[in-house]
């Protein structure tokens, strides 16, 4: 499927911008978990909040794929499915929020969601940084910002079957920390180190299948 002048090639250019404001973005929840800490309160950020920013996540992510895909399409791909696995959760449980139909989420069948999107992220976000790195066709650094985030993401779940629900403020904290710090970095890297792929090459063909 050739992504010169389509979707691909957008989503290539937007990346370090999705990057840049989901970093901006993770601000907010990771102060908010900060101040749970102070206080003593549990986890005090919605799952749909950190849900939302993940999608933002995602976005750069697909960004990152045209490259990839030409040196390693199993790896790339592979990265691809898990990110559109865990995306579906993630939008059909928004929008059975958003959009009651008379379903009700218990405590144990949102447990089940949060712990689904965190080791789907983490196994994404893994995947993508393994094949940056394998590939080297973006700066080390982006590669292992995405490991130091799917690090993050694994230290969630090891909270939840140490803590339970809710895992205590400070948890979040430090991962959002992790977040904002390492998404800036992919932000700026691929802004300044990073340029479309080349009309020459961006002519040829990302596996789709």
């Amino acid at each position: 499927m050739s992504y010169s002048t389509t979707v691909w090639e957008t989503l290539e250019r937007w990346s370090p911008i999705a990057f840049l404001a989901a970093g901006g973005l993770f601000v907010l929840p990771t102060a908010t978990f900060g101040f749970g800490a102070v206080t003593g309160r549990g986890n005090v950020v919605s799952p749909a909040v950190v849900f939302l920013l993940l999608l933002v996540v995602f976005v750069g992510l697909l960004g990152l794929y045209p490259r990839l895909a030409r040196e390693d399409s199993i790896l790339a791909l592979s990265g691809v499915v898990l990110l559109a696995v865990t995306a579906a959760v993630i939008v059909s449980t928004l929008a059975a929020v958003a959009f009651p139909s008379g379903l009700t989420f218990g405590k144990p069948h949102i447990l089940a969601i949060v712990t689904t999107v965190v080791v789907g992220s983490t196994l994404t976000l893994a995947t993508f940084g393994v094949a940056s790195l394998r590939t080297g066709v973006h700066s080390r650094l982006v590669g292992s910002s995405l490991l130091v985030m799917a690090a993050g993401e694994l230290s969630i779940f090891v909270a939840m079957q140490v803590y339970g629900d809710p895992t205590p403020a400070w948890v979040g904290f430090v991962v959002g920390g992790l977040f904002v710090t390492s998404l800036g970095s992919l932000g700026h890297v691929l802004r300044t180190r990073t340029t479309p792929a080349e009309r020459s090459e961006s002519t040829g063909d990302v596996p789709a299948s």
